[in-house]
């Protein structure tokens, strides 16, 4: 799917923190208690939508169906700030919207530019749903399975690039670079 180098690069740093809540150091599943966490600490994680906006976005993990996606793939081939990039009033329109996500949604649009991070988001759970797979269904070890059958070598350097890009953007952050 066509992105924007802003949606591919955070993407997959988007993917990086559902898999790092996926499980404990002892291999249990443990997402639903770690999202409860993120959801419940909204207000004292909300300023990070600034610097680090996967970090909080995850709070918004599966709060959201999807009714246009001509809407969605134009939000995710732009970026914030770019005229093209739609206001969360247009596309909260074309959503359906889980119950426990709306306080927190009204939490980010209190924040500021949390309308653009609420697009963000948005977009970043859409690109995990309808992206081919790219990011972890964070569901069983089957699904891990069935995302890496059939990946090229270029999609693997794609993804080695952008791993790279999204290393040296959470360096220049401040944050300690993990090799894996």
């Amino acid at each position: 799917m066509k992105k924007s180098r802003f949606f591919a690069e955070l993407s997959h740093t988007y993917a990086s923190e559902i898999d790092d809540l996926l499980s404990d150091s002892e291999g249990k599943t443990v997402l639903q208690s770690r999202l409860k966490e993120k959801r419940d600490a909204i207000h004292a994680i909300l300023p990070m939508i600034e610097f680090a906006p996967e970090m909080v976005a995850v709070a918004f993990y599966e709060a959201f169906q999807f009714k246009d996606s001509a809407l969605m793939l134009r939000a995710v081939t732009n970026e914030p700030g770019q005229p093209s990039f739609p206001a969360w009033n247009v596309v909260k329109g074309s959503l359906g919207i889980a119950e426990w996500a709306k306080p927190l949604i009204a939490a980010a649009l209190r924040e500021e530019g949390g309308d653009a991070f609420l697009v963000t988001t948005v977009g970043l759970e859409f690109l995990r749903l309808k992206d081919g797979g790219d990011l972890p269904a964070a569901s069983s070890d089957d699904d891990e399975e069935s995302k890496n059958r059939g990946s090229d070598d270029d999609e693997e350097d794609d993804e080695r690039d952008l791993s790279e890009a999204g290393a040296d953007w959470m360096s220049k952050q401040g944050f300690d670079s993990v090799d894996h």
